[in-house]
């Protein structure tokens, strides 16, 4: 019967020999895809028993690193070394039973139907493995849990958990295979502040039990509360290291875009000198609008303007865009584009009507993850420069070369699989991608999720850029300095319902959170 260690066991069982060396040694790692260098002669190590930061812009190499780590790829030169073994065959497998490393993704990889226990049991089951004892697996389970101090239910089934509860399971999983080496690739992207703190005082009790965390975000804040010490990479290299007392986040925010980076200029900045003034007729007004999770929401947003909304993530926000869009079906209320009632909502028809959406989710509703970078861009061009039903390629390719390189869009050539650009790269794609259609409202969903503070900036450059042509904008996001920094006023929304719109120049993540949270009323 395969027995669960006890949280903190590989600190007694390690050798002094082992104690004294890093947990992971790096050494002259590279990874090649055709002429594409990822990662080039890139050195550092990660002490054991901390929490060490790999910072980086999108496109700096981390996700490859991440991958050879968990063994997700192999390097195509160099040297990985764990507790003074090095590596010599990169499969996920070997990687968590033989080098005891584990990797919760950003994409979480679990059985959603299944319970709490059998996802985190998954492998090492009690009993025989064919027919496990599910009782057995639920006390081993609730000791599991009872030792990390997280307070689950293990009978639940997963899809029933929140995303921040899921992660928690994804960890609870690795602790149950021996995992002394833990990856959390940008944990916090999807978490309300209060489910981040439960994911950080977890991240704390195995730090104190021994267990080497290497963890990923572009959140400074958090990078410097956490990490004991930082890595950085830029373009494929290693060029930075320090130990968190040693650095400051401007310090780190240099390192990674190889320049300083000050702050980012606000809207009410840019109000005061002038832009944002805004046309009498709204570009979109929403009225009594009803769908899934929203009712009775109204609101405008007029040419030039960007409106913020807030909320907490079952607020109904992401639903209420989706319905204005056409991708959901509404049940009441109604929609104006430029002072003409919006009826008979679709995608297609909203392409149409000018009407663009940039969603909040790239893989699962944006990307076209099996095409090209061109294609991705150039998608919505294709009825206008179709004749007879064949596309004018040269056409095609140029507009979207174009549309790439006014975006900055890092890529070597448009043909290259959209799969291959960086997490910001590809954001910055689906911005081009409907651009195409020079649209009046521009709609977009969590803008920058996931997206390093280089990118970030360029992306917001971007906003205000269409901002001053009369593009209307309707922004939701979880990030609430950013929708502080971005927009012109802020609609928040609690459990469905617009509780209050502020204007951006006088809120505070406080007054807002104290709207979004039921826990205050809109003053006059």
């Amino acid at each position: 019967m395969t027995t669960l260690p006890p949280l903190g066991a590989h600190e007694d069982t390690q050798s002094s020999t082992e104690a004294a060396q890093p947990a992971i040694r790096i050494r002259g790692l590279s990874r090649s895809f055709g002429p594409v260098r990822a990662l080039e002669d890139v050195s550092f190590d990660v002490p054991a028993g901390e929490v060490t930061a790999l910072l980086g812009e999108n496109g700096a190499g981390k996700s490859t690193l991440l991958k050879i780590l968990a063994g997700l790829q192999p390097p195509s030169g160099g040297s990985v070394t764990l507790f003074g073994r090095e590596v010599d065959s990169y499969d996920p497998n070997t990687m968590l039973t033989e080098h005891s490393v584990a990797i919760v993704p950003q994409e979480l990889s679990l059985l959603p139907d299944r319970t709490v226990a059998e996802n985190i049991l998954a492998g090492v089951e009690p009993g025989n493995r064919v027919f496990p004892s599910k009782r057995k697996m639920v006390q081993r389970t609730i000791e599991l849990l009872d030792e990390l101090e997280l307070r689950l239910d293990p009978n639940a089934a997963v899809r029933t958990l929140d995303m921040a509860t899921q992660q928690l399971v994804v960890v609870a999983r690795s602790i149950a295979r021996g995992c002394r080496v833990l990856i959390l690739d940008e944990p916090t992207a999807m978490l309300t502040p209060a489910e981040a703190d439960r994911l950080f005082a977890l991240m704390a009790r195995l730090k104190a039990a021994g267990t080497t965390l290497l963890y990923v975000s572009h959140r400074m804040p958090e990078v410097f509360a956490l990490a004991d010490q930082i890595e950085v990479l830029r373009d494929g290299r290693h060029v930075a290291s320090w130990r968190r007392s040693e650095t400051t986040p401007e310090q780190a925010v240099a390192a990674m875009v190889g320049r300083e980076l000050g702050q980012f200029t606000s809207r009410a900045e840019l109000r005061g000198r002038g832009v944002g003034e805004h046309a009498p007729v709204p570009a979109l007004a929403v009225s009594g609008l009803t769908g899934r999770r929203h009712s009775d929401i109204s609101f405008e947003v007029r040419p030039g303007e960007i409106l913020g909304v807030a909320g907490l993530p079952d607020s109904g926000r992401v639903e209420l865009l989706h319905n204005i869009f056409g991708a959901e079906k509404g049940v009441g209320g109604t929609v104006a584009l430029s002072g003409a009632e919006y009826e008979n909502r679709s995608p297609v028809a909203s392409v149409a009507a000018k009407l663009a959406f940039v969603p909040g989710e790239r893989r699962a509703q944006g990307l076209l993850t099996t095409m090209s970078v061109g294609d991705n861009i150039g998608v919505l061009t294709v009825r206008t420069l179709s004749r007879l039903g064949l596309v004018r390629r040269a056409a095609f390719d140029r507009g979207a070369g174009e549309r790439a390189r006014a975006l900055r869009v890092k890529t070597a050539t448009i043909d290259q699989p959209i799969t291959n650009l960086s997490g910001g790269n590809q954001q910055k794609a689906m911005l081009a991608r409907w651009l195409a259609i020079e649209p009046t409202v521009l709609v977009l969903d969590e803008p920058t999720r996931g997206v390093d503070v280089g990118a970030k900036a360029e992306i917001y450059e971007q906003l205000f850029a269409l901002s001053e042509r009369g593009v209307a904008m309707l922004c939701s996001s979880s990030d609430l300095p950013e929708l502080l920094t971005i927009t012109d006023r802020i609609a928040v929304l609690s459990e469905g319902r617009l509780v209050g719109i502020v204007d951006t120049a006088f809120a505070t993540e406080e007054s807002i959170m104290t709207l979004a949270t039921g826990a205050g009323v809109p003053t006059a």
